[in-house]
């Protein structure tokens, strides 16, 4: 697992997110809590850290809920983030990464993440940086071709 949720099928980088999710699932074990009252309770943790929308709050207790749920299901599918602006570097890591899922057969959610804070939110401050998973594998170059693959073949 990782810092990040789904809300609305958007991802979003929720700091902190990873230890919250671990200490609610201990509360549902000793306390018994519910899905809903232990997504209520993670929603309240991670709103210590991070800016949660009011008009959103049912849409995170949902999205919470299905984290909470979800045993390994989150592995079966991979996640590949191209982290930059959009300059030469990022679009170079993406067209290899596409050309080696290409050959390769792998399949993958494939995001080129653009925002400056949604960056942020990965610990990146160099760009162009690559996500596969939930771990940055690169930051601040362009790796090779085989690296890259080796990376998305480990998923």
């Amino acid at each position: 697992m990782a810092n990040i949720v789904k809300i609305k099928g958007k991802p979003v980088g929720i700091f902190g997110l990873e230890l919250a999710v671990s200490k609610v699932k201990e509360l549902m074990e000793k306390e018994g809590l519910d899905k809903h009252q232990a997504a209520v309770e993670l929603l309240n943790m991670v709103k210590k850290k991070n800016y949660v929308p009011s008009s959103s709050r049912s849409d995170y207790l949902a999205a919470f809920e299905k984290l909470l749920e979800d045993k390994e299901e989150s592995c079966d599918a991979l996640t590949v983030r191209i982290l930059g602006p959009g300059c030469v570097g990022c679009n170079r890591i993406e067209e290899l990464v596409l050309e080696i899922m290409s050959e390769r057969g792998i399949a993958a959610d494939i995001y080129h993440v653009t925002d400056k804070d949604e960056i942020l939110r990965y610990g990146v401050d160099k760009t162009p940086a690559l996500v596969i998973g939930e771990k940055v594998v690169s930051a601040g170059k362009i790796p090779s071709k085989a690296q890259i693959e080796q990376w998305l073949l480990k998923g």
